[in-house]
């Protein structure tokens, strides 16, 4: 009787009315009826349709605009935001740099992750998706002495993999993965030889998924993973 007594004792959460208006406009953001682009209501409108006080919703306003659902615009309103994975995963991301992020973890999952990725692209990409990959591939070359260049190429590079395995779950997580390393990736990506690599690593990539070849394209996947932990394993330590 005792835990019960304790159970129903524990306080309750009560939430603020401001918790409650960024809960109703997730909701939106969630079921469709709010996408990306749309604007909301002016405050005021949304005060009354919410019926509730015109601070709460700013607050709630300021809220949803620090996790990057909403943004304000100069004159021009509050409007969804883009909803893309870099906008979404930025509060993610300065979390787990005040975490010690562990960047072993990290590509752990990367290297999980991607290889099926890949296993999926070489049974499911159509041809044409495969020659759009290559023409990424030969562009890439040219940009080995500009990091910025290359990482805005790798992305385009991955992303057509993702977008290739057929499967929207896969490809969040693969997208997801690889903003949040992104910062550590860029510190890597400026060490001499490590974009070399990464460029012949993605041409065994695109090898195996020629072949159609499930197997050696998770392998050439998992690989290029490795190397990249490694590359920026090293930078961090120097």
């Amino acid at each position: 009787m005792s835990k019960l007594s304790d159970s129903l004792s524990a306080p309750i959460k009560r939430e603020s009315v401001a918790e409650i208006v960024a809960g109703r406009i997730l909701e939106l953001v969630s079921s469709g009826a709010l996408k990306a682009g749309d604007q909301l209501p002016p405050e005021r409108e949304l005060a009354r349709l919410l019926n509730v006080s015109r601070p709460s919703v700013r607050e709630a306003v300021r809220g949803l605009a620090l996790l990057g659902v909403v943004n304000s615009r100069q004159g021009g309103g509050i409007h969804i935001s883009d909803l893309d994975a870099a906008t979404l995963l930025g509060p993610l991301h300065f979390y787990l740099t005040l975490e010690d992020m562990n960047v072993a973890e990290l590509y752990d999952a990367r290297i999980l992750i991607e290889g099926d990725v890949a296993r999926q692209a070489a049974q499911k990409m159509p041809d044409v998706a495969l020659d759009a990959l290559e023409d990424i591939l030969r562009a890439q070359k040219d940009t080995l002495d500009d990091p910025e260049a290359f990482r805005a190429s790798d992305f385009a590079f991955h992303q057509r993999i993702w977008e290739g395995s057929g499967n929207g779950f896969l490809k969040r997580i693969g997208e997801s993965l690889n903003v949040i390393g992104l910062d550590f990736r860029k510190r890597a990506s400026e060490t001499k030889g490590v974009l070399e690599q990464s460029f012949r690593d993605h041409t065994a990539l695109l090898a195996a998924l020629r072949a159609r070849d499930p197997d050696a394209a998770a392998a050439a996947a998992a690989q290029h993973m490795r190397n990249v932990y490694q590359s920026t394993v090293e930078q961090e330590e120097e």
